[in-house]
């Protein structure tokens, strides 16, 4: 089947959904294989961790592309379009570009499957599409995001100059060990033989890590103090520390330190502690999806707005421990209207808003995501913020931008 515009092409990645997540490297390489492996064309910087990842991805590419040189950035998941997982220099994948990605892709898994091996899932074919893409554009880096965990995740086919492991948290849990050491050992799964490697980590997954990185003989910076960057949240300090110390162990001679700075002062990660001033409302919307992302939006939330009446528009995904996360992130004062994000591991909102009121929150589930964010936006009073799924958050940011 051949693919010659957008809405073929999007139906087509949708299709792959079928296939689920299959933990493994051979669908991967063997894809990579029949490309050339164009994986093997540029230097890449591979970046795990639990949260953060997204944002330490952004602020090397911005420090990258500062410095002049061509930078490829693939992250997941997208808010609002699968273009946004394929930047070049901070800009989406053209359409016809990523429909021309899309059919060879395409062809490769047809002819993967004619020969009696099964199909590679949607996560596998993005990774190949950013890699085939990033070579035919000629970058001379790329940033790479995994997907989940590290170990066994479809990017980890690199040897990159560098890794990064941003910290490590209960995420995931069931589909990486099932306890903290087993989601610390996947993570560290991205550690390769020499290649120097940074981690915010602490506790017993730093622990795991120092102990991979001595094995592998692969020297281990551990950033101890934050680092000032135009992104919100308190969060992000630790972020650019990461990023900093893991541009500076890439010993790339453009990258001086103005270079750095000036990266980090204008760099943008949409959905991360971004700030909207609507009809003189203070809106806060950011991607805090687990306990670990809860309690950081908590520490920026008291640190900035420590006095505001807070009124929440939350959505969570129910694999993911979201009593959790309103332990953590709710006060008794808060108010929240509970909705359904735009996915079908969605929470159901009356099940969410049941826990909140045992917390003595006031709550109210609207199933729909256009009339709760109207009632969001349009009811009570005080600072307003949106949390706990991207996919949520894609469709609020969009709706903000529009208003």
């Amino acid at each position: 089947m051949r693919i010659f515009d957008y809405i073929e092409a999007i139906n087509c990645l949708e299709s792959l959904n079928v296939f689920g997540m299959k933990p493994g490297l051979e669908r991967i390489t063997m894809m990579l294989n029949r490309l050339g492996n164009p994986q093997s064309t540029y230097k890449t910087i591979h970046v795990t961790g639990t949260n953060g990842k997204g944002s330490v991805c952004a602020m090397l590419s911005k420090m990258l592309s500062t410095a002049g040189i061509k930078v490829g950035l693939f992250t997941s998941p997208h808010l609002t379009s699968y273009r946004e997982r394929f930047k070049i220099n901070g800009e989406d994948i053209s359409e016809t570009m990523f429909v021309e990605t899309v059919d060879k892709i395409q062809q490769v898994i047809e002819g993967i499957t004619a020969d009696g091996n099964e199909s590679p899932t949607q996560f596998e074919a993005l990774t190949a599409m950013a890699f085939d893409y990033f070579a035919r554009a000629g970058v001379e880096y790329a940033v790479i995001e995994v997907g989940l965990g590290g170990l066994l995740d479809s990017t980890n086919v690199i040897t990159p100059a560098v890794s990064v492991i941003t910290n490590v948290g209960l995420d995931h849990a069931d589909k990486c060990g099932g306890t903290l050491e087993g989601i610390a050992r996947h993570k560290a799964g991205i550690i390769k033989k020499s290649v120097p490697v940074v981690t915010a980590a602490c506790g017993t997954p730093l622990e795991i890590i120092k102990e991979t990185a001595a094995r592998l003989n692969a020297p281990l910076t551990i950033p101890r103090d934050g680092v000032k960057t135009n992104l919100k949240g308190e969060y992000q300090r630790e972020n650019a520390a990461v990023a900093v110390a893991a541009a500076q162990l890439l010993n790339e001679p453009r990258l001086i330190p103005s270079i750095i700075a000036d990266a980090l002062e204008h760099v943008r990660w949409a959905g991360r502690f971004e700030i909207f001033s609507i009809n003189g409302r203070t809106i806060v919307i950011d991607g805090a999806h687990n306990p670990d992302g809860a309690a950081a939006l908590r520490r920026s939330l008291d640190a900035q707005f420590l006095d505001r009446p807070r009124r929440f528009l939350f959505g969570v995904l129910g694999d993911k421990d979201y009593e959790s996360m309103i332990d953590i992130l709710f006060r008794p004062t808060d108010e929240a209207i509970v909705t359904r994000p735009q996915s079908p591991r969605a929470a159901e909102p009356i099940v969410v808003c049941k826990k909140l009121r045992r917390n003595s929150i006031r709550a109210e589930p609207v199933e729909n995501l256009a009339d709760a964010f109207d009632a969001w936006l349009n009811g009570g009073s005080g600072l307003l913020i949106a949390a706990g799924s991207l996919y949520m958050i894609g469709a609020v940011r969009q709706r903000l931008i529009n208003c």
